[in-house]
Protein backbone atom coordinates (compact mmCIF):
# COMPACT_ATOMS: atom_id res chain seq x y z
CA UNK A 1 0.00 0.00 0.00
CA UNK A 2 1.30 3.52 -0.97
CA UNK A 3 2.10 5.67 2.05
CA UNK A 4 0.19 8.59 1.12
CA UNK A 5 -2.14 9.67 -1.70
CA UNK A 6 -2.05 13.45 -2.83
CA UNK A 7 -5.51 14.15 -4.33
CA UNK A 8 -5.00 17.66 -6.10
CA UNK A 9 -8.36 19.53 -7.60
CA UNK A 10 -7.71 22.31 -9.73
CA UNK A 11 -10.21 24.93 -11.43
CA UNK A 12 -8.62 26.99 -13.79
CA UNK A 13 -5.79 27.47 -11.59
CA UNK A 14 -2.96 30.10 -13.55
CA UNK A 15 -0.59 27.89 -14.41
CA UNK A 16 2.41 29.11 -12.97
CA UNK A 17 0.94 28.66 -9.38
CA UNK A 18 -0.45 25.29 -10.78
CA UNK A 19 3.11 24.28 -11.74
CA UNK A 20 5.05 25.71 -8.24
CA UNK A 21 2.56 23.40 -6.47
CA UNK A 22 3.36 20.10 -9.00
CA UNK A 23 7.30 21.07 -9.30
CA UNK A 24 6.91 20.91 -4.84
CA UNK A 25 5.18 17.73 -4.64
CA UNK A 26 7.60 16.41 -7.18
CA UNK A 27 11.15 17.39 -5.25
CA UNK A 28 9.17 15.42 -2.14
CA UNK A 29 10.09 12.08 -4.23
CA UNK A 30 14.10 12.32 -2.90
CA UNK A 31 15.19 13.21 0.03
CA UNK A 32 18.62 13.03 1.74
CA UNK A 33 18.49 12.31 5.35
CA UNK A 34 21.49 13.07 7.84
CA UNK A 35 23.95 10.30 7.29
CA UNK A 36 23.25 11.73 3.20
CA UNK A 37 21.51 8.22 2.36
CA UNK A 38 18.50 8.95 -0.48
CA UNK A 39 15.46 8.53 1.01
CA UNK A 40 11.64 7.89 -1.46
CA UNK A 41 8.66 9.23 -0.15
CA UNK A 42 6.20 6.84 -1.25
CA UNK A 43 3.39 8.44 -2.73
CA UNK A 44 0.74 8.65 -5.77
CA UNK A 45 -0.40 11.83 -7.54
CA UNK A 46 -3.88 11.89 -8.74
CA UNK A 47 -5.46 15.51 -9.83
CA UNK A 48 -8.83 16.08 -10.34
CA UNK A 49 -9.62 19.21 -13.27
CA UNK A 50 -12.84 20.76 -13.00
CA UNK A 51 -14.00 22.12 -15.96
CA UNK A 52 -11.01 20.66 -17.55
CA UNK A 53 -8.66 22.03 -19.90
CA UNK A 54 -5.77 20.74 -21.87
CA UNK A 55 -2.93 23.08 -21.20
CA UNK A 56 -3.23 21.81 -17.14
CA UNK A 57 -3.47 18.30 -18.76
CA UNK A 58 -0.15 19.12 -20.51
CA UNK A 59 1.74 20.77 -17.65
CA UNK A 60 0.05 18.34 -14.97
CA UNK A 61 2.35 15.21 -17.97
CA UNK A 62 5.56 17.08 -17.92
CA UNK A 63 5.78 18.09 -14.47
CA UNK A 64 4.31 14.82 -12.69
CA UNK A 65 4.19 11.83 -15.85
CA UNK A 66 3.12 9.07 -13.63
CA UNK A 67 0.39 10.98 -12.04
CA UNK A 68 -3.44 10.45 -12.51
CA UNK A 69 -5.36 13.12 -14.19
CA UNK A 70 -8.99 13.30 -14.13
CA UNK A 71 -10.91 15.84 -16.24
CA UNK A 72 -14.18 17.01 -15.61
CA UNK A 73 -16.22 18.86 -18.28
CA UNK A 74 -17.76 20.96 -15.98
CA UNK A 75 -17.14 22.59 -12.29
CA UNK A 76 -18.68 19.75 -10.16
CA UNK A 77 -17.47 21.68 -7.23
CA UNK A 78 -15.01 20.83 -3.93
CA UNK A 79 -16.48 17.90 -2.39
CA UNK A 80 -18.04 15.67 -5.74
CA UNK A 81 -14.39 16.36 -7.18
CA UNK A 82 -12.33 15.68 -4.26
CA UNK A 83 -14.22 12.27 -3.86
CA UNK A 84 -13.66 10.90 -7.22
CA UNK A 85 -9.76 11.21 -6.46
CA UNK A 86 -10.25 9.57 -3.04
CA UNK A 87 -11.97 7.12 -4.87
CA UNK A 88 -9.11 6.04 -6.70
CA UNK A 89 -6.42 6.68 -3.58
CA UNK A 90 -4.95 3.50 -2.29
CA UNK A 91 -2.35 5.30 0.19
CA UNK A 92 -2.73 4.99 4.24
CA UNK A 93 -3.10 8.74 4.27
CA UNK A 94 -4.14 10.65 1.68
CA UNK A 95 -3.67 14.44 1.65
CA UNK A 96 -6.04 17.28 0.17
CA UNK A 97 -3.44 19.74 -1.43
CA UNK A 98 -5.01 23.01 -2.88
CA UNK A 99 -3.33 23.78 -6.53
CA UNK A 100 -1.97 26.90 -4.96
CA UNK A 101 -0.14 25.59 -2.06
CA UNK A 102 3.66 25.17 -2.01
CA UNK A 103 4.90 22.15 0.14
CA UNK A 104 8.61 22.05 1.67
CA UNK A 105 10.51 18.92 0.34
CA UNK A 106 9.96 17.42 3.65
CA UNK A 107 6.93 18.54 4.83
CA UNK A 108 4.52 15.53 3.53
CA UNK A 109 7.26 13.21 5.52
CA UNK A 110 7.17 14.81 8.45
CA UNK A 111 3.02 14.28 8.28
CA UNK A 112 3.46 10.73 7.96
CA UNK A 113 5.75 10.16 10.97
CA UNK A 114 3.50 12.36 13.20
CA UNK A 115 0.48 10.45 12.42
CA UNK A 116 2.35 7.27 12.42
CA UNK A 117 3.47 7.74 15.94
CA UNK A 118 -0.01 9.10 16.56
CA UNK A 119 -2.69 6.89 16.01
CA UNK A 120 -5.39 8.38 17.67
CA UNK A 121 -5.36 11.11 15.19
CA UNK A 122 -7.96 10.69 12.19
CA UNK A 123 -6.78 13.99 10.34
CA UNK A 124 -4.38 16.23 10.60
CA UNK A 125 -2.78 20.01 9.10
CA UNK A 126 -0.16 22.22 9.73
CA UNK A 127 1.13 25.98 9.75
CA UNK A 128 -0.05 27.57 6.82
CA UNK A 129 1.48 30.94 5.74
CA UNK A 130 1.03 33.36 2.64
CA UNK A 131 3.31 34.06 0.56
CA UNK A 132 5.00 37.02 2.33
CA UNK A 133 5.20 34.67 5.84
CA UNK A 134 2.33 35.68 7.32
CA UNK A 135 0.18 33.55 9.16
CA UNK A 136 -2.89 32.34 7.93
CA UNK A 137 -6.05 31.80 10.32
CA UNK A 138 -6.07 28.19 9.70
CA UNK A 139 -7.81 26.22 12.60
CA UNK A 140 -11.17 26.67 13.78
CA UNK A 141 -13.54 25.43 16.56
CA UNK A 142 -17.04 24.23 15.25
CA UNK A 143 -19.10 26.71 13.74
CA UNK A 144 -22.17 28.27 16.09
CA UNK A 145 -25.22 30.35 15.07
CA UNK A 146 -23.66 33.38 16.68
CA UNK A 147 -20.53 33.31 14.84
CA UNK A 148 -21.92 32.78 11.77
CA UNK A 149 -24.36 35.29 11.96
CA UNK A 150 -22.28 37.63 13.24
CA UNK A 151 -20.48 37.31 9.93
CA UNK A 152 -23.21 37.31 7.60
CA UNK A 153 -24.10 40.28 8.74
CA UNK A 154 -20.98 41.69 7.90
CA UNK A 155 -20.11 42.95 11.38
CA UNK A 156 -16.35 42.24 11.08
CA UNK A 157 -16.08 44.88 7.85
CA UNK A 158 -17.09 47.47 10.84
CA UNK A 159 -15.71 46.11 13.93
CA UNK A 160 -12.16 45.24 14.27
CA UNK A 161 -12.67 42.63 16.94
CA UNK A 162 -15.40 40.84 17.63
CA UNK A 163 -14.99 38.04 21.00
CA UNK A 164 -17.54 35.26 19.64
CA UNK A 165 -15.83 35.46 16.18
CA UNK A 166 -11.99 35.78 17.33
CA UNK A 167 -12.98 32.56 19.29
CA UNK A 168 -14.88 30.60 16.29
CA UNK A 169 -11.45 31.27 14.65
CA UNK A 170 -9.22 30.42 17.51
CA UNK A 171 -7.57 33.65 18.23
CA UNK A 172 -7.06 32.68 21.76
CA UNK A 173 -4.55 29.95 21.20
CA UNK A 174 -1.45 30.03 19.81
CA UNK A 175 -1.37 28.77 16.19
CA UNK A 176 2.72 28.50 16.72
CA UNK A 177 2.03 24.79 19.21
CA UNK A 178 1.16 22.03 18.23
CA UNK A 179 -2.61 20.80 19.28
CA UNK A 180 -6.08 19.56 19.11
CA UNK A 181 -8.26 21.57 17.18
CA UNK A 182 -12.48 20.94 16.26
CA UNK A 183 -11.47 22.10 11.83
CA UNK A 184 -8.61 22.49 10.01
CA UNK A 185 -8.05 24.47 6.19
CA UNK A 186 -8.82 21.73 3.23
CA UNK A 187 -6.05 23.35 1.57
CA UNK A 188 -3.79 21.02 3.37
CA UNK A 189 -5.61 18.07 5.04
CA UNK A 190 -4.20 14.71 5.82
CA UNK A 191 -6.79 12.02 6.33
CA UNK A 192 -6.06 8.63 7.53
CA UNK A 193 -7.22 5.87 5.38
CA UNK A 194 -9.51 4.16 8.44
CA UNK A 195 -11.62 7.17 8.82
CA UNK A 196 -12.76 7.03 5.34
CA UNK A 197 -13.50 3.49 5.54
CA UNK A 198 -15.57 4.55 8.95
CA UNK A 199 -17.18 7.42 7.89
CA UNK A 200 -16.80 7.74 4.26
CA UNK A 201 -16.32 10.47 1.50
CA UNK A 202 -17.01 14.01 1.81
CA UNK A 203 -20.64 15.04 1.81
CA UNK A 204 -21.41 16.05 -2.42
CA UNK A 205 -24.66 18.28 -1.02
CA UNK A 206 -21.76 20.84 -0.36
CA UNK A 207 -20.53 22.48 -3.60
CA UNK A 208 -17.94 24.75 -1.92
CA UNK A 209 -17.43 25.82 1.89
CA UNK A 210 -18.23 23.76 4.45
CA UNK A 211 -17.19 20.70 3.55
CA UNK A 212 -14.29 20.20 5.38
CA UNK A 213 -15.53 21.65 8.76
CA UNK A 214 -18.30 18.44 8.17
CA UNK A 215 -16.07 16.44 7.15
CA UNK A 216 -13.62 17.21 10.72
CA UNK A 217 -17.02 16.99 12.55
CA UNK A 218 -17.69 13.86 11.24
CA UNK A 219 -14.45 12.47 11.99
CA UNK A 220 -14.85 14.18 15.25
CA UNK A 221 -18.20 12.69 16.13
CA UNK A 222 -16.63 9.24 15.18
CA UNK A 223 -13.85 9.33 18.04
CA UNK A 224 -10.81 11.17 15.46
CA UNK A 225 -9.09 13.25 16.95
CA UNK A 226 -8.58 16.34 14.35
CA UNK A 227 -4.33 17.59 15.20
CA UNK A 228 -2.63 20.96 14.27
CA UNK A 229 0.82 20.58 13.45
CA UNK A 230 2.80 23.52 14.31
CA UNK A 231 6.77 22.21 13.19
CA UNK A 232 5.39 21.65 9.71
CA UNK A 233 4.82 24.17 7.42
CA UNK A 234 3.58 25.23 3.60
CA UNK A 235 2.81 28.56 1.58
CA UNK A 236 -0.82 28.75 0.38
CA UNK A 237 -1.96 31.83 -1.80
CA UNK A 238 -4.97 31.72 -0.01
CA UNK A 239 -8.53 32.34 -2.01
CA UNK A 240 -6.32 32.44 -5.33
CA UNK A 241 -8.87 30.17 -7.21
CA UNK A 242 -12.04 31.83 -5.82
CA UNK A 243 -10.78 35.68 -6.86
CA UNK A 244 -11.99 34.95 -10.14
CA UNK A 245 -15.59 34.42 -8.91
CA UNK A 246 -18.18 36.60 -8.86
CA UNK A 247 -18.61 37.85 -5.00
CA UNK A 248 -22.38 37.33 -5.17
CA UNK A 249 -21.65 33.78 -6.25
CA UNK A 250 -19.29 33.02 -3.89
CA UNK A 251 -21.70 34.46 -1.04
CA UNK A 252 -24.69 32.59 -2.34
CA UNK A 253 -22.42 28.96 -1.70
CA UNK A 254 -21.59 30.08 1.35
CA UNK A 255 -25.31 31.28 2.66
CA UNK A 256 -26.06 27.55 1.14
CA UNK A 257 -23.59 25.35 2.52
CA UNK A 258 -24.02 27.05 5.83
CA UNK A 259 -27.93 26.34 6.02
CA UNK A 260 -26.72 22.71 5.24
CA UNK A 261 -24.72 22.46 7.61
CA UNK A 262 -26.65 23.54 10.23
CA UNK A 263 -29.33 21.46 9.48
CA UNK A 264 -27.22 18.57 9.33
CA UNK A 265 -25.61 18.94 12.91
CA UNK A 266 -27.62 20.89 14.66
CA UNK A 267 -31.05 20.74 13.19
CA UNK A 268 -33.93 22.56 11.05
CA UNK A 269 -34.27 24.80 13.30
CA UNK A 270 -30.91 27.07 12.86
CA UNK A 271 -31.02 25.89 9.37
CA UNK A 272 -34.83 27.76 9.52
CA UNK A 273 -33.44 31.00 10.85
CA UNK A 274 -30.56 31.27 8.04
CA UNK A 275 -33.13 30.52 4.94
CA UNK A 276 -35.25 33.49 6.71
CA UNK A 277 -32.78 36.08 7.06
CA UNK A 278 -31.12 34.98 3.52
CA UNK A 279 -32.50 37.89 1.86
CA UNK A 280 -31.22 40.38 4.45
CA UNK A 281 -27.59 38.49 3.62
CA UNK A 282 -28.13 39.18 0.05
CA UNK A 283 -28.69 42.50 0.10
CA UNK A 284 -25.77 43.15 2.41
CA UNK A 285 -23.65 40.49 0.05
CA UNK A 286 -24.25 43.62 -3.05
CA UNK A 287 -23.40 46.05 -0.85
CA UNK A 288 -19.79 44.33 0.26
CA UNK A 289 -19.77 43.74 -3.00
CA UNK A 290 -20.15 46.93 -4.49
CA UNK A 291 -18.05 48.78 -1.37
CA UNK A 292 -15.10 45.76 -2.58
CA UNK A 293 -15.03 46.93 -6.17
CA UNK A 294 -15.21 50.76 -5.15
Amino acid sequence: MTDVSIVILTYKEAPEVLAACLAAVASSRSLRDRAGHLETCDYELIVVDNAGSLATKELVNELLPDAEYIANNINRGFAAAVNQGMRLATGRYVLLLNPDTVVPPDAIEQMVKHMDADTEVGIGSCIIRYPNGELQDSIRRFPRMIDQLLIMLKVPHFIRRVWSIDDYMMRDVDAFKTQDVDSIMGAFMMIRRSVIEKIGLFDERYFIWFEEVDYCKMAYDAGFKIRHYADVEIVHHKGHTFDQLATIRKQKWVRESMRKYFAKHHGVGPAMILWILAPLFIVLAYGAAVIKRG
